[in-house]
Parts: structure tokens; sequence; C-alpha cells
């Protein structure tokens, strides 16, 4: 970003805001004190949760979860890869429990890393694709998780879409927007 504004020669202030796209369903989950990865992101495609999945769904969940969220049961979205993040990695469950731990999709490890740990948010459609927000109050549910074994202390702050969350650390802060 530095690169880009030295090398088009314009200042900071001449930016209206960052704007922060992404593909919704990838999961980082990252160290609150370090600021590092516990694991490697894992995008979207990656359908190592389909088993759970399909216990979730032998367990008569999808009404439940459909009504909730309006998604179906799939590995696709990001609420059963946080739950194996939590169960897979040594030391994860731990360290979520004691509030260590922050987990979110590329927008809010984006937003996170440019406030300098500052801001931990998403967009309400970017939560919607989570298997863990309740689409008719527009806030994270208990019920759900509980059945996905997630925490509420990892989870970032649900905002509006298209705002302005916080502004950057560097040197001339410039506005960061979802």
């Amino acid at each position: 970003m530095a690169e880009v504004i030295a090398r088009q020669n314009i200042s900071p202030r001449q930016i209206a805001a960052i704007g922060i796209t992404n593909q919704r369903e990838t999961t980082i989950v990252w160290d609150r004190e370090t600021g590092k990865p516990v694991y490697n992101a894992i995008v979207w495609q990656d359908r190592r949760t389909a088993a759970y999945c399909d216990e979730l769904r032998a367990q008569g969940m999808s009404p439940l979860i459909r009504q909730k969220t309006g998604l179906v049961i799939d590995a696709y979205f990001s609420g059963t890869k946080l739950k194996w993040i939590l169960d897979n990695v040594p030391g994860a469950r731990a360290a979520a429990d004691k509030g260590r731990l922050a987990f979110g999709t590329v927008d809010t490890w984006l937003s996170w890393k440019l406030s300098g740990g500052k801001l931990h948010v998403t967009d309400v459609s970017n939560a919607s694709r989570t298997l863990l927000l309740n689409i008719h109050t527009g806030q994270w549910d208990d019920e759900l998780l509980r059945l996905l074994d997630s925490p509420r202390s990892v989870l970032p702050e649900v905002k509006s879409s298209s705002e302005i969350y916080g502004m950057t650390t560097t040197a001339e802060p410039m506005p960061i927007a979802v």
C-alpha cells in the first residue's frame, strides 16, 4: 500500500478510505497477543469438515441451522472450519477459552492488521456466511455457538456493510472501510 501511494505520488490524505472485500468463507484464527495465525488460512474450497457436516445432518440439525442462518449445512462455511482449528491445532482451544484467539474471514484479518489490532470487526454479510449468525437477530447465536463448540470470545464485532470501521496505524492514518 505504501509503495502504491509513493509510486502514484499521492498523499494518504487524498485517499477517502481503504475498501476491503474478500472471499467470505476463508477462515483465519490468530493470537491476539502475538498477531500470528495459529494455523494456515483454510480456504472456502477446503472440505476437511465434510464428515462433521454429515454428522450434524444425521443429528437432524439441518432445519435448525437453515431456520437461523438461511444456509444449508456445508463444509464451505467458516463455522465448521473454526471448530476444526480449535479441535485440531495443539493449544488452540485452551487459548480460545482464555480469550487469546481471534477468528475472522479475510476482511476481519485485514482490518485487524491495518488497525494495529484495534479492530476485530466484520460486516453482517460476511458474518451471515459463518453458520454462527442468526440472520433474524443479526447477532451471533448462542445455540449455534454451542452446536459448533465455538466460544463467543473469538468472534468479531458485527457491523453494518459499507461504513468506515476505523483508521490505519500508518504515519498518516487512513480510514478502513468494508
